[in-house]
């Protein structure tokens, strides 16, 4: 067999060649590479002590059947095994085999391919593949907290469970104090860290430069960091990475340089996650207070309206009835009439103030049940509600929506009385949906609202009529928002006052 080493020498992978008892009779260079032995140690190893499969499964079956009856036979193009080196250890490798004859014998010819590389990769790749779903999963997980202390101990039971780093843990930023306060941490980390200190600006440490800076670090040795907190310390590596404004969280070793790149990579996603429930939980905290202001702030208002109901109206009300009375008590020609007339539009003007008012007063409230609405059919019993003289209306187009008939008349009627108080008896007012489809308006041709007054014209208490209660169109920005619209307050094609409501959204006919 001498000609074959040579031969086999030029071939990249390692090769040996068996004869039909299943003994190796030669090998290349390349074994040594692979197997640990020189190809004149190989020589005379049964090859199935040298490749085999350690699960004892179909692989090695396949194997021993070749070994034992070298046919030409259809197989795998290689088969998963593993090898025996000269040191003992075990390689995963895979394995090509070929029958050939030679002076009337029948041999093998095995490549042997070291897959340990291409198996570590493979693995990493899996190790990774299983940690973004476990990622994923903990993530979901997370999102349903509503504590930011709860969230960060779920965070750190992931540190540890998942990643694979049982020396964790969470501190929190402290406004009141300006610091950061240790909230959580592993049970690894209490043991080998014990009490947990407070970092602030006067005290020299990584973590206080990582939160404040917002830039993550990798401290490959603490004990070459002359920023170190505790110069003692047993952790020898440490990832510190920022929670945004909350905190930052510390994944450490004792080891020296103990994460790799992959480590950073997960680890600095995971307190992106962490920090956006932070900011999740934050928000909802401050919308349900909020929500608690909104709440009390309507029961003042409806306290509010009820003592304007009984408190002011009352005295209205009795005022109006004596001054009937003394009326009917003066001739027609009585030189105090006019004097009387005045009081009576005084109260008149005191009347419309506190319906105005109490209409405002419980606009705050959220609108519950809506219905299909004919944009064309309210602007007509909108428009015999309103005492509108000779003006005219005009409707455009017609629009069908979602709404609260009954506050969304009262706006309209608002709009209507407006614009003939505004605009004179004679005014033309018109309604019709936006060009743009994105809900409707209300114009007149009156003189219109000056420019530099648009942006106060829907604060309460404001009017461009001296005699005018301020109220009006707060109450019609008060009806759009509750529905969810925006009010906008444009030029009207005359020059006039043009009110878009926007965002609503149409509904079919049917």
């Amino acid at each position: 067999m001498e000609q074959f080493p040579e031969a086999l020498d030029g071939i990249p992978d390692a090769v040996v060649i068996v004869d039909d008892d299943g003994v190796v009779r030669a090998g290349n260079k390349q074994v040594e590479a692979v197997l640990g032995y020189t190809p004149s140690e190989v020589e005379g190893t049964n090859f199935e002590t040298l490749v085999y499969d350690p699960d004892g499964g179909e692989a090695g079956e396949e194997l021993h059947r070749y070994v034992v009856d070298p046919q030409p036979r259809s197989m795998a193009a290689s088969l998963d095994l593993h090898a025996q080196r000269a040191d003992g250890s075990e390689v995963p490798v895979t394995l090509s085999l070929g029958p050939f004859d030679h002076d009337g014998e029948t041999f093998l010819v095995a490549t042997i391919v070291d897959v340990r590389e291409e198996r570590a990769q493979q693995a990493e790749l899996h190790r990774r593949t299983r940690t973004l779903e476990a990622l994923h999963e903990a993530t979901q997980d997370l999102l349903k907290t509503t504590d930011r202390e709860f969230a960060a101990e779920a965070a750190v039971e992931y540190v540890e469970d998942v990643l694979g780093h049982p020396l964790a843990a969470i501190w929190l930023y402290d406004e009141s104090h300006e610091r950061l306060d240790p909230i959580v941490w592993t049970d690894v980390a209490d043991e080998i860290v014990g009490n947990h200190p407070t970092f602030g600006p006067d005290s020299s440490s990584i973590s206080w430069g990582v939160f404040t800076s917002g830039e993550p670090a990798y401290v490959t040795d603490t004990h070459e960091d002359s920023d170190r907190h505790n110069p003692d310390s047993p952790i020898r590596s440490e990832l510190i990475l920022p929670l945004g404004r909350y905190g930052l969280i510390n994944i450490g070793s004792t080891e020296p340089d103990a994460f790799d790149e992959s480590d950073l990579a997960v680890a600095r996603l995971w307190a992106a996650t962490v920090t956006m429930v932070f900011v999740r939980i934050e928000r909802e905290r401050q919308l349900r207070v909020r929500e608690q202001e909104v709440a009390r702030e309507r029961d003042r208002l409806e306290e509010f309206a009820s003592l304007v109901s009984h408190d002011l109206r009352s005295p209205l009300n009795v005022a109006t009835g004596n001054l009937d009375m003394v009326r009917e008590q003066l001739s027609d020609e009585h030189e105090e009439l006019a004097e009387i007339d005045a009081v009576a539009r005084s109260l008149e003007r005191m009347e419309a103030l506190v319906e105005d008012m109490l209409t405002l007063a419980r606009q705050g409230a959220a609108i519950d049940e809506t219905e299909p609405v004919s944009l064309a059919e309210l602007a007509g019993e909108c428009w015999e509600s309103v005492d509108t003289a000779a003006a005219e209306i005009v409707v455009a187009d017609d629009l069908r929506f979602q709404a609260d008939r009954s506050r969304l008349r009262q706006a309209v009627e608002n709009l209507f009385a407006n614009a003939v108080t505004h605009a004179g008896d004679s005014v033309r007012v018109e309604v019709g949906t936006l060009p743009d489809g994105d809900g409707f308006y209300v114009e007149d041709d009156g003189p219109g609202i000056p420019a530099d007054r648009r942006d106060e014209m829907f604060d309460a208490g404001v009017s461009t009529d001296p005699e005018g209660t301020g109220f009006g169109l707060k109450i019609v920005a008060e009806v759009a928002d509750a529905h969810g619209w925006t009010l906008e307050l444009a030029d009207a094609a005359d020059g006039g006052a043009r009110f878009e409501f926007r965002g609503v959204e149409p509904v079919d006919d049917d």
